[in-house]
């Protein structure tokens, strides 16, 4: 369980760190223009994902502290064997928290990642939010659960049993 804290804290540490350097070089420099098609530049979600329902940031910010704590006492009861799903929720988690302590204290969230080939702006925090999703997803089918894995191996010997 260590190691998925630790994913958790990564996950966050990232995300707070990167928006403290960008609102400080942004406030004094403006955009910045990394490649021609990704750029750094102060945008502020008062709303949700993709800038969706504008003003509601603290009602989200609430329903997100309960939906953080519902995944990470879940996670912590998963079992060991579905590794890869556990990995996706420790990273959604971290970066979820992420943009909560926007949420809380400013009342809005900082996004300054800016790819010209996508329509939305967003965060370290999206990015592991999202990835997160991905690999927890990923694992769900890739994975067996234990009881799952019992079922096929007593399924298994009873079908040897009856060729003999």
């Amino acid at each position: 369980m260590l190691f998925y804290a630790l994913v958790m804290i990564v996950a966050f540490l990232a995300d707070r760190l990167s928006k403290v350097w960008v609102a400080d070089y942004l406030a004094a420099h403006g955009t910045l223009n990394v490649t021609s098609w990704l750029s750094f530049n102060l945008t502020f979600n008062r709303g949700v994902a993709f800038g969706m329902f504008q003003g509601i940031g603290p009602v989200v910010g609430w329903l997100t502290l309960v939906v953080l704590i519902g995944m990470a006492v879940y996670l912590m009861r998963l079992p060991r064997e579905v590794w890869i799903m556990r990995l996706g929720l420790a990273l959604i988690v971290g970066g979820a928290a992420g943009n909560l302590v926007d949420r809380v204290y400013a009342g809005e969230v900082l996004d300054f990642i800016t790819l010209s080939f996508l329509p939305w702006i967003f965060n370290v925090a999206d990015i592991f939010v999202d990835g997160g999703m991905v690999i927890a997803l990923l694992g769900s089918f890739l994975q067996q659960w234990p009881e799952e894995k019992a079922q096929e191996n007593k399924g298994a010997g009873e079908q040897g049993s009856e060729g003999a």
